[in-house]
Order: C-alpha cells, then sequence, then structure tokens
C-alpha cells in the first residue's frame, strides 16, 4: 500500500462497490474501515461494471436490488459518485492504444473499464483503491498511489 497521509478522498475500484453491496464480501471489512477514514469517489462506470457479474452470478432478481441500492448509494456517508466524462473516455482510448499490455487481455479483448478508471485516477491523482494486480502494476510504474485492498480473514 503507497502512503495516504494527506487525501480526503479515495477512488473506489468495482471490488470496492461489490464489497459495499455484498455483505459477505471478503473485501467489506477493509473497504468500511476506509469509508471511515475517506469519502469514496465512486466512478460511474463501476456502477455499469458490477453489474454484469451480479447478473451473471444471482439473476435478474438480484439485479433489481442493485438498482435500489444504486438509487439510494449517492445518499450514503462519505461516497460520491463521479460521472463519466468525454473527456475520460476519450483519454482511456488514447491510454488503451498506447498501453496495450494493461488494457487489452490475452484473447484480444479490450479492458475499456480499467483504461477509464486510469485516466480517472491520473487525472484526479488521488490514491486508488483496488485489488488489481495489474491497475496496481500500472500505478507503480507511473507514480499513481493506490491502497491495495485487503482480505478479512476468518
Amino acid at each position: 500500500m503507497t502512503r495516504v497521509t494527506s487525501a480526503t478522498s479515495i477512488m473506489c475500484s468495482s471490488v470496492c462497490l461489490w464489497a459495499l453491496y455484498f455483505k459477505d464480501s471478503a473485501y467489506r471489512r477493509h473497504v468500511l474501515e476506509l469509508r471511515k477514514h475517506y469519502t469514496l469517489l465512486v466512478p460511474e462506470t463501476c456502477l455499469i461494471e458490477v453489474a454484469y457479474p451480479i447478473y451473471r452470478a444471482k439473476g435478474l432478481n438480484e439485479l433489481k436490488k442493485y438498482a435500489v441500492f444504486l438509487r439510494y448509494l449517492p445518499l450514503g456517508k462519505n461516497i460520491k459518485i463521479l460521472p463519466l466524462s468525454h473527456e475520460a473516455l476519450a483519454k482511456a482510448l488514447i491510454l488503451t492504444t498506447d498501453y496495450p499490455e494493461y488494457f487489452v487481455d490475452e484473447e484480444g479483448n479490450l479492458n475499456i473499464y480499467d483504461a477509464i478508471l486510469v485516466a480517472i485516477w491520473e487525472k484526479m491523482k488521488i490514491p486508488f483503491a483496488t485489488s488489481d494486480t495489474k491497475l496496481i502494476k500500472y500505478g507503480k510504474t507511473h507514480k499513481l498511489d493506490y491502497i491495495l485492498l485487503r482480505k478479512a480473514h476468518n
């Protein structure tokens, strides 16, 4: 974990959002601990990205519950939603072409969600809370602050 002494806000990954939604998430304890000390900035793209695994894992009924959760999420303590900007999307596409090793997977699929998160991270220059080793490696290479999310030990 990179030191985060002066930040008042941190950017959240999809894993953070998942941990806020699912009470049994292995990362929930750490994310709630972070929320006590920082405002969690949740990029709008994470709201979309998390919908896919929720639907695949639990179906349409769970997706409806997730929609209710999203409706009230901005009212939660120390949580703000970061809208997706045209600028972030354009920057993400440039990042994808400049750094395909981070944003194109082994099968040739574009990881646009990750590229959007990095575009926002680079612009905001605030710590990014994630468990994604590829994004952490990008952050280290580009001198960006991050927080490695920890799983709870049962």
